[in-house]
């Protein structure tokens, strides 16, 4: 492989890195713009990363395209550390706010966040000129009206009952794969299911697997 051939690899992962990094931002802001319509900012950082990745496996229901579909299965809920990273960046800048802080164990620090000044003006722009942006937020609505609505106010630890990332076939350190790529998508698959029965008793009722697969949470991490 030639010199000129490396750096192309190379210059073709960073801009894959970049369009990624572009489209979490894009989420983030729409996930907190439409928290903050419904009046459930400030949003935690937690809070933040189960929407988003709910938002990623349930993708389908509203023909969004997933940013990613895969996770590293660490922890009592699912963190992407880069978009992490993004989050800091639009509170720097202005984009978020961060209402206040939480100081937990070993230092371990987690953020608020609600729209800063810019953040609104942002969160309209990319909804005016983009369908696909609009079918996000859509999605994004009912992710946070239904998660908020249910579980999400008392806890964010779904890592052991979600049915992507709490398979017990794939340990701590191991990848969790939902890829549009991969049919292995068992959040999908469990909220059909969940459907079906639904349709079963009421052949009338409307398609709305999003908030049965909230309820389908809320159900397994309340309180025996």
């Amino acid at each position: 492989m030639s010199q000129h051939d490396l750096k192309q690899g190379e210059s073709d992962r960073n801009s894959v890195s970049l369009e990624s990094a572009g489209m979490w931002k894009a989420w983030v802001v729409l996930c907190i713009s439409e928290s903050q319509r419904m009046g459930l900012t400030p949003v935690s950082t937690a809070q933040l990363h189960v929407i988003l990745y709910l938002a990623n496996t349930l993708a389908d229901f509203y023909g969004v395209t997933r940013v990613r579909g895969r996770v590293l299965k660490r922890g009592a809920y699912p963190f992407f550390p880069d978009v992490q990273r993004e989050v800091d960046r639009l509170a720097f800048a202005g984009v978020l706010k961060i209402e206040h802080v939480e100081f937990g164990v070993k230092g371990h620090l987690a953020a608020h966040y609600a729209l800063g000044e810019r953040g609104a003006q942002i969160s309209q722009a990319i909804g005016a000129h983009l369908m696909e942006a609009q079918r996000t937020a859509q999605l994004l609505c009912e992710l946070v009206c239904a998660c908020f609505g249910r579980f999400l106010y008392e806890r964010a630890d779904i890592g052991a009952i979600d049915a992507n990332y709490g398979d017990a076939l794939i340990l701590d350190g191991e990848v969790v794969d939902f890829s549009e790529w991969s049919s292995d998508n068992k959040n999908m698959g469990l909220a059909r299911l969940l459907l079906d029965k639904l349709r079963a008793l009421r052949p009338d009722a409307q398609r709305d697997g999003v908030r049965l697969y909230c309820d389908y949470l809320d159900k397994a991490l309340a309180p025996a």
